[in-house]
């Protein structure tokens, strides 16, 4: 319920631009499929820019335009979700992710 309300206050008023470190974490998968519709409806009809932190990468995939892939301060990859699976090969954004840790190491 926290979570929900700390969002909630933090869109209330419309901004054009909303930083979020995984919204989506510790809420039920109701709750978080609703918090994903609302926060694309905010960039589709508010016009905002959404900045937003996940390891979740299906989330991404479904919400981003734009993903970067930063470990440890460096980054590693930025582009939207197609141009990354297509640079991986297809796959998901996940094998994608798992990709690039890997090859960092």
């Amino acid at each position: 319920m926290k979570q929900k309300l700390a969002i909630a206050r933090a869109v209330l008023h419309r901004p054009s631009l909303v930083f979020l470190d995984e919204p989506t974490a510790g809420l039920d998968p109701v709750a978080a499929a609703g918090l994903r519709k609302d926060l694309a409806a905010l960039a589709a009809q508010q016009g905002a820019t959404i900045f937003l932190t996940t390891h979740n990468m299906a989330e991404a995939e479904k919400l981003c335009t734009l993903v970067a892939v930063i470990r440890e301060g460096k980054l590693l990859a930025v582009g939207n979700p197609a141009e990354l699976r297509a640079r991986a090969g297809q796959g998901s954004l996940e094998d994608v992710f798992l990709s690039l840790m890997e090859d960092d190491a």
